[in-house]
Formats: structure tokens, sequence, C-alpha cells
């Protein structure tokens, strides 16, 4: 595992840094690895550690050979500190290493060293693989040996090599019926055409050739009473007509081999597999003769159903079929909504207790007029009833609405005119609820 760092963000307490348990994880990942890979993974190894830099005495150690190098150890430190050397009389020597060898040429045979490479070179006593040479009186053992370049003229008469001579002097030739001919080296053998089958010989070609009886691959002939395994053979060219079975039908469609269609009648698709249409004016009815037809929902999640019979549209939830609100239903099917006991004028009113809407008679509304104020033509702050605002208190001067803020304000039990009303304007005051 490489180390992994914490994201400490670009300044402190920026959000984009990790998370205190993130943090930890880390730390807590980096601690197991190295636990791991210099103790048990719960305790550190006792004892120094070995680097690449300082001077240590390492004892009871095994060290790989082939995972280390070892440099600058004497002959004393070894084991094995010597060479032996056997010659093939027996002779022996043991050389130590950081000796020397002195390798030293026999009858026909001399011996040099350039770099690291020795070479043993013979002169013209001894037989080589490139030299020419006349042998006497040897033998020459064919299993063991590749002779070639041997002419006919070697290989006949007394100077050459008869078949008597030979491991294997003559051909087996085995017939599709397993008769069999041997024939010596030397011998002849007749190609015979059969029924229908003529040979020729023109230099090392034998030809075989058919007459008209016989079917070959680019003839026209009329086959009778034949079988023609069809996995062994390619049939091409083969109209319906000649076929057994030329049609295959799909849904209420009978199609030809080799037809064309687009459109498929009265197919049904079952199974596991997807539609993927792309084309417009598609069209699909998922129509069921009421709610007990409609299929598990949990099989067809997603799926659009349509009771005929309660005319009341679904689509499929894991949990089961989930009616869809139309323009046509009551706000009753709302599992929140509680309309028992609705009478005219009543309104909903929710219930936190119940988390539903249920139905509450309404208090209704009471309008009260005040009309005991009268303008001065300066006085522009007049008195009203607690807790109102200016979106529940109708103002009319002579009989004039004013436009709420625009035309007064109200603060605690104060209103108050933008412009002061005419001396003796009849001021109204409405408030509303």
């Amino acid at each position: 595992m490489a180390k992994q760092t914490i994201n400490i963000g670009s300044v402190p307490n920026d959000g984009t840094g990790s998370t205190l348990r993130e943090g930890g994880d880390l730390i807590n990942d980096n601690f197991n690895e190295i636990y791991t890979a210099i103790g048990d993974g719960t305790t550190l190894t006792s004892g120094t550690f070995l680097t690449t830099t300082n001077s240590e005495t390492v004892l009871n150690k095994t060290i790989n050979g082939p995972d280390n190098t070892l440099t600058n150890i004497a002959n004393s430190s070894l084991t094995n500190s010597t060479l032996s050397i056997i010659g093939d009389d027996s002779s022996a020597q043991s050389i130590s290493l950081g000796g020397s060898i002195l390798f030293t040429g026999g009858s026909g045979i001399t011996t040099s060293i350039s770099g690291n490479e020795i070479t043993f070179a013979t002169d013209g006593s001894i037989v080589t693989e490139t030299s020419s040479d006349v042998l006497t009186n040897k033998t020459i053992n064919a299993p063991d040996n590749t002779i070639t370049n041997i002419s006919n003229s070697n290989l006949s008469g007394s100077a050459g090599i008869t078949n008597a001579n030979l491991a294997n002097s003559t051909v087996s030739i085995v017939a599709d019926d397993s008769s069999a001919q041997s024939i010596s080296l030397g011998g002849s053998i007749l190609f015979t055409g059969g029924s229908g089958v003529t040979t020729a010989i023109s230099g090392n070609e034998i030809t075989f050739s058919t007459d008209g009886s016989v079917v070959t691959e680019s003839s026209s002939d009329v086959l009778t009473n034949k079988t023609i395994n069809g996995p062994d053979n390619t049939l091409t060219n083969i109209a319906n007509g000649s076929l057994a079975n030329s049609t295959i039908t799909l849904g209420s469609d009978t199609l030809n081999l080799g037809d064309t269609s687009t459109t498929i009648t009265g197919l049904s698709l079952d199974g596991t597999g997807t539609i993927d249409l792309t084309g417009a004016g598609s069209k699909a009815r998922f129509n069921f003769a009421g709610f007990g037809s409609l299929p598990t929902a949990a099989t067809y999640e997603g799926m659009f159903a349509y009771d005929t019979v309660g005319q009341v549209p679904y689509v499929a939830d894991s949990g089961g079929w989930t009616r869809l609100q139309t323009e046509n239903d009551s706000i009753s099917v709302h599992s929140d909504v509680n309309l028992t006991g609705i009478a005219d004028g009543y309104i909903l009113q929710w219930s936190s207790a119940q988390a539903r809407f249920n139905v509450v008679a309404s208090s209704g509304s009471s309008f009260t007029t005040d009309k005991s104020n009268t303008g001065d033509g300066s006085t522009t702050a007049f008195t009203v009833v607690a807790s109102r605002t200016v979106d529940d208190v109708l103002v009319f001067v002579n009989g004039i609405c004013l436009t709420p803020t625009d035309d007064y304000t109200i603060s605690s039990t104060t209103l108050t005119f933008t412009t002061a009303p005419a001396a003796s304007a009849e001021i109204v005051f409405r408030y509303l609820g």
C-alpha cells in the first residue's frame, strides 16, 4: 500500500480537508502497514533495524544470495574457498579462489584466451565438421548422424551402398481397403484408374482424370437417391420450393424464407429482454379488467397500468401498485386528507398530531366599521384597534378607498396618513375579520 496522506485543505477550516474520522482512518492504515512490515501487526519487532547507511554486526541471519549482493568477502570467511578440477584420467587439483588455471593443449589441440573466452583450436590431424577428410575403417551410426548429398552413383554397384546394406530397403503401400504391397527400392509402382477414373504420368507428375460418370466440384450433375450430410457440406442456391419447410410464422404473420418484413402482427414478447423504440407515434395498451387483474407490482416495477373497471390509473412500485390522481378525482384519494363529516361551509385544517388534513366548521368572518373620526386638514395620526396591519384595515376618506402603505401606514395602534385629510372630511375605518 502506498503511504496515505491526510488532506489538510487549502486554509484552516475551509471545509475541503479530510474529516476527523477519515484522517484517523488514514493514520490507522499507515500504522497497520508499518507494524505488519516490521512487527507482528500489533507489536514492533525488538532489536536494531538495518539501513543502507549504518554499520552493524549481524548475527544468526540467513542472507539469500540471489536477492542480495555480497562484496569484499575474504576466502577465510567462506565455507568453501577452493575449486576442485578433475580430468578424464581422474587426476584432480584443488585451486584456491583467486588462484589461476592453466589450460594446456594436447595432440593436435592448442589453447588461447581473449577476455573471458577460452579457445581450443585443432590442426589438420583432427576431423572437424568443416574439414575435408577421407575416413578409413569407420562405422557411421545412421540414427546418430545425418548423411547428405549422396548421389545415385554412390548407391549402386560395388562403389556404392546396396539394398542389402540398408536397414530398410523397401516401401510399403497400403490402400483404403487395407490391402498392402511391399516394393523394393528401385522397383516400380503402377497407378491404375478405376470406374470413371484414368491415370497419366508426365515427368514427375501423376494425373487422375474423371469421365462424366463421376461427380466433381465443378461439374453439373443430377444426383439420385443420395444422402448429403449438411454439417459436412455447404449447400447453395436452394430454392424455397425445394425445401420441406420454406416459411416461418411470427405472431399472426407467415413469412417466406428470404422475405423482409418491418411489421409483425399478433406477436407476444415474454422473458427478461428490453424494448428500445425511438420512433414517433408509438402505441401500446396497458388496460386491465379490474385491480385484481393487475400483475405483481414488484415484478414489473415502473410499469403503467389502467383499471378499466374502476377507471383508475396506477404505476407499479416494489411495494405494490400506486394509484395516480387525475383531474376527476376527489382530494379524498390522498392518504393525508380526511373528509369524514364534511358539510357546507367547512374547511380543511392540518393536524400535526394525525399528520393529515381534517374537515372543521369555519368560524366565519366579521367586519367592524368605525365612523367616529373627522379630518381637520392638519392631523395625520389617528388611533385604531390593536393588532392590526394595513392588510386587514380598509380606510375610506369621503367615500374614497385609500391605498394601503402608499396612502397610510399602521404601527401598533396608530394609523398615519401620508397626507392629512381635509377639514370636515369623513374618515371611515373598516376592520376585516
